[in-house]
């Protein structure tokens, strides 16, 4: 959950790779950079979740390929009628350095959730062990293939 939809795609991020079980074996440097993910409307459709499979997809390439291990994200979304485009300032360590329980393998597009709370708007937890969200807020839900 998140107060905007760019805040709840930096925190989308960060929940898959700490999917993974990661554990720091050698701090690396901080770096930082710019990464992307676009949607061509030419091509399909521009959705917003399918702006965030796009930007999940590129946080588990950069991490995977790139060896790019993401810390944090400012996450900046623009659409108009050729598109959807992401971009986000990202602070990111050495992959190399991260011991993973996991490996993940994809994000699945199955049964994905990105949805915006109404103010006052309650969306309730799936047991009793997780808390109810209410709105005004942003909720992403993904699976992940592993």
């Amino acid at each position: 959950m998140a107060p905007t939809v760019e805040r709840v795609f930096a925190e989308a991020a960060l929940g898959v790779l700490a999917a993974m079980d990661p554990q720091e074996t050698n701090p690396s440097r901080v770096q930082h950079g710019e990464w992307a993910a676009m949607l061509n409307a030419n091509e399909g459709r521009t959705d917003l979740d399918l702006l965030l499979l796009a930007w999940l997809d590129e946080v588990l390439y950069q991490a995977q390929t790139k060896s790019r291990w993401m810390l944090s994200a400012d996450v900046h979304i623009t659409q108009d009628e050729q598109g959807a485009r992401l971009r986000a300032m990202v602070a990111y360590v050495s992959a190399n350095d991260m011991v993973r329980g996991v490996e993940v393998k994809a994000v699945s597009s199955h049964e994905l959730t990105l949805q915006a709370l109404q103010a006052g708007e309650t969306l309730p937890g799936r047991d009793e062990k997780m808390p109810s969200l209410v709105g005004p807020a942003w909720y992403a839900d993904v699976l992940l293939d592993v």
